[in-house]
């Protein structure tokens, strides 16, 4: 018997503009599902609030200790990005896999590296909101004294980026991972503990400092806060951290998508799309 099948990715000379309308209809969908979610925007905010509250004043020993909050709220509000996007990217994508629809978005002309970014494009924004929140709230309404340099919107992009290549490393790994949720958490956990929303990371003994910046946000969150406190971006560059928060974010994202591409390739062929 002969089928006929059609070839359900776009081929390379398709043109940039078909790819971008492809990614967009995908951030437009998540997008309208963050919006229908929205109550979880809130209380995901509040719990943020109260955690970072809850540490603050058990450092402080039932105070709050200012210029240790101007050090670590960068890293609060980077951590509301980085596990926004790790922890509905991958509850959007098992949720896909047991109600059967990632698989049937195999049949849409979009490729895996469309699909994907304009997923991530769309978490983003949840985290955005929750970052931009706490900042306002927790600058406002203890007076933190910040002298940010006119350069930290250079580090803040990267951060961002840099936060939102870790959800999609975990978005890759969920179409692999049958038990992603728990190593999700874990990964949240060692973010907010090493990545300075606790203590600022130079406070760490040197050989512990030297592997926690690696961690996701860790390096943006040290550039943030050397121009945050009026320092130019020749400061960061000079001592390497920059240059660090280039070439991870370079490293983190690429190896995201990458592995994201190849897990979906892979689930194709080994029926892995469907319920677990």
């Amino acid at each position: 018997m002969t089928t006929l099948s059609l070839p359900t990715a776009v081929r390379t000379g398709a043109g940039i503009g078909l790819h971008t309308r492809l990614a967009a209809n995908e951030t437009s969908k998540g997008l309208l599902l963050a919006w229908r979610r929205r109550s979880m925007v809130v209380v995901g905010l509040l719990m943020n609030a109260a955690l970072y509250l809850g540490v603050n004043f058990f450092i402080g020993g039932g105070h709050i200790v200012e210029e240790l909050m101007v050090l670590t709220l960068p890293a609060l509000m980077a951590v509301a990005v980085a596990a926004t996007a790790a922890v509905d990217g991958s509850g959007g994508i098992a949720e896909e896999v047991n109600g059967g629809t990632l698989e049937q978005m195999q049949m849409s002309p979009a490729s895996p590296q469309s699909q994907v970014l304009g997923r991530i494009v769309a978490l983003a924004v949840p985290g955005l909101v929750m970052a931009a929140v706490l900042g306002v709230v927790f600058t406002v309404g203890f007076g933190l004294d910040y002298q940010p340099h006119p350069s930290v919107v250079v580090p803040a992009l990267l951060t961002l980026v840099n936060a939102l290549g870790y959800g999609l490393l975990i978005i890759a790994l969920t179409v692999r991972v049958v038990s992603i949720g728990a190593i999700t958490h874990v990964f949240n956990m060692a973010i907010m503990f090493f990545g300075g929303m606790i203590v600022p990371i130079a406070m760490f003994p040197d050989a512990l400092e030297a592997v926690v910046r690696f961690i996701p946000t860790a390096l943006g969150v040290q550039v943030l806060n050397t121009t945050l406190a009026g320092e130019p971006l020749s400061t960061a560059w000079s001592d390497g951290t920059l240059l660090w928060l280039l070439v991870h974010t370079v490293v983190l994202t690429t190896s995201g998508l990458v592995l994201y591409v190849v897990n979906i390739r892979r689930a194709r062929r080994a029926g892995g799309l469907s319920p677990r």
